[in-house]
């Protein structure tokens, strides 16, 4: 199935990834295998060709819009061990393609594991991350990349106590923090007025006493002030995407001064409609020429229809430098959720390997 270490091995490896969506980077390939072993009906006339078109979000609408793929993807993999694990080891190969040296991917358990609800036993969501991990494991040995977990927890559907839960139990073998993913953060108007949730609240505030990393999804289609509540409500290490941000220059010079970490998401911030194509200045320009602590990332490459290198060449166009994405990495890497020993090891690989020492 895969090939070998041998046809990539010379490969620079010189990029931290840590927005990217496990489920959202699902080869066509794959999904088109999937469908057809279990007798799904495909889109248009059931071709690979067909599909690949149904996958990939081309016009700028909102997020909801952008994540109707997942209609596609999701009921493919759900309670199949053996898909994850694929799916898992194929991330692997095309992360090293990217040049990828370490990365974090996230993913909702419950959601491989039950096709209608968002709720599950945890010894079946159990057996889903240990499935991911096998594949993380046989890709890292094929490919030479390191790879570790984030799970999510999705807004509103109860799966708060769970996730922590599983973060606690899989510490150490290879879940390394939590996020929050869902309209309470990005989608839903007024911004301000959208309730708290007592039990993810609870549940971060649990995370946060017994060391367990957060990083939370904000500010992507909601205001600033959902920004500002990830951090001071849910004790957000980082925020995922994070662009509205800028919207309140107060809570903006907070996040800044803090040093938090925006994962920043370009093609994606552009086909979920969070940024408009007719923007001047994308959020992400001002935060390299404010000197934030941010990333680039890739979100969603199967409904974006593009790679890391792709999101690396359109931040070139809007005058990002070598030397800014090489801080970039820098950036993330001390960002990352890594063991502090582990995270050493991963910087003064990646300085070696990209000739920066400061």
């Amino acid at each position: 199935m895969f090939p070998s270490h041998k046809t990539i091995k010379n490969v620079p490896l010189t990029r931290v990834e840590l927005h990217v969506h496990l489920d959202g980077c699902v080869r066509p390939e794959t999904l088109w295998d999937l469908a057809n072993e279990k007798h799904f009906k495909l889109p248009g006339n059931g071709t690979l060709g067909d599909l690949k078109k149904a996958l990939v979000i081309r016009d700028p609408i909102d997020l909801r819009h952008f994540l109707q793929p997942f209609q596609i993807i999701t009921p493919c993999v759900v309670s199949d061990l053996k898909a994850m694990e694929r799916i898992a080891t194929e991330f692997c190969e095309d992360k090293a393609r990217n040049g990828v040296l370490y990365a974090e991917a996230r993913f909702s358990p419950h959601l491989w594991l039950s096709a209608g609800d968002c709720r599950g036993d945890l010894a079946g969501l159990g057996e889903v991350i240990q499935a991911v991990t096998r594949g993380f494991h046989k890709g890292e040995e094929l490919f030479g990349i390191k790879v570790r977990t984030i799970l999510c927890s999705i807004n509103g559907m109860g799966t708060a106590n769970d996730v922590l839960q599983l973060c606690q139990k899989f510490r150490g073998e290879g879940v390394v923090g939590m996020d929050l993913a869902g309209n309470c953060m990005s989608d839903l108007k007024p911004y301000v007025e959208v309730p708290l949730n007592p039990e993810e609240l609870h549940a971060f505030e649990e995370a946060r006493k017994s060391g367990i990393h957060r990083t939370l999804h904000a500010g992507e289609s909601g205001g600033p002030e959902m920004v500002h509540r990830a951090v001071e409500n849910y004790h957000a290490e980082r925020i995922g995407h994070g662009y509205h941000v800028l919207e309140s220059r107060e809570i903006y010079s907070s996040i800044l001064e803090k040093q938090i970490h925006l994962e920043t998401c370009p093609y994606s911030s552009l086909l979920t409609g969070a940024v408009p194509l007719s923007t001047v200045k994308h959020p992400i320009v001002q935060f390299a020429e404010d000197n934030a602590n941010f990333s680039v990332n890739t979100d969603d490459p199967t409904v974006t229809g593009v790679d890391l290198q792709d999101d690396y060449d359109l931040v070139q166009t809007w005058g990002f430098t070598e030397s800014l994405l090489m801080r970039a990495n820098i950036n993330a890497a001390h960002s990352s959720f890594l063991p502090a020993d582990e995270k050493s090891e991963l910087l003064k690989k990646l300085k070696t390997f990209i000739g920066f020492d400061s």
